[in-house]
């Protein structure tokens, strides 16, 4: 349900979809969907009405968080396993996920030795390939990267944008 006021934006989003897929109108493309078991237009408008908005450590409080509490805590909980898995839901493009590695080597160097897995995932299938390729734009990098750390990463040093 969107908010009222709100119209406009499902409006703007799906009119691309709708010359994609030669629909006259939004109601005809409701009634599509409402026809069908979950398919492949399902996961296209899916697709055109997630917000994707993201950016390297986005909202400073859950990062700082995690650096000084969360993690601590989890790795003297695991400490005899030394095995780690966090989950990074609704990742959009990936800069949290990225963003939580980068925190996990700077911040607790005694990880190299441990097992430890991140795990991304978003509703939207198309913007999860392009976490996957993890390739970000020098805008993109320059939202929210701190330049100190945007400078000792290996990101800074491999970097060739897009």
């Amino acid at each position: 349900m969107l908010d009222a006021g709100k119209e406009y934006l499902a409006e703007s989003r799906l009119t691309p979809l709708l010359y994609q897929e030669g629909l006259p109108s939004v109601d005809e493309l409701f009634k599509q969907l409402r026809s069908a078991t979950f398919s492949g237009l399902h996961r296209k408008v899916v697709d055109a009405m997630t917000n994707n908005e993201t950016w390297f450590f986005r909202d400073f409080v859950p990062y700082e968080a995690l650096r000084t509490r969360v993690i601590p805590e989890l790795l003297a909980a695991r400490a005899t396993e030394r095995k780690l898995m966090i989950w990074s839901a609704a990742c959009s493009s990936g800069q949290e996920p990225y963003s939580l590695a980068m925190l996990l080597r700077e911040s607790f160097p005694m990880l190299t030795s441990w097992n430890v897995t991140l795990l991304a995932s978003d509703i939207s299938t198309a913007i999860l390939s392009r976490a996957q390729k993890g390739r970000y734009s020098q805008l993109e990098v320059n939202r929210g990267m701190p330049a100190a750390l945007l400078a000792s990463t290996s990101l800074a040093r491999g970097w060739t944008g897009n």
